[in-house]
């Protein structure tokens, strides 16, 4: 077996593991995003509600 045959063969596990790296990460960064809207929806509500009883009390 020759050098070039062997680095192509560490290439595969290699590319493995930074394509695994950076699915991880990308994967935290959509939880991030869904805890901030699940909070902006939570806020949205409460004012919908504000803006109903004020309706109401006119």
């Amino acid at each position: 077996m020759n050098w070039a045959n062997f680095l192509i063969l560490l290439l595969c596990p290699l590319m493995m593991l930074f394509c695994m790296r950076g699915h991880k990460h990308h994967h935290s960064s959509d939880n991030h995003t869904i805890k901030e809207l699940q909070e902006q929806i939570t806020k949205l509500r409460a004012d919908n509600e504000q803006l109903k009883k004020q309706l109401e009390s006119k």
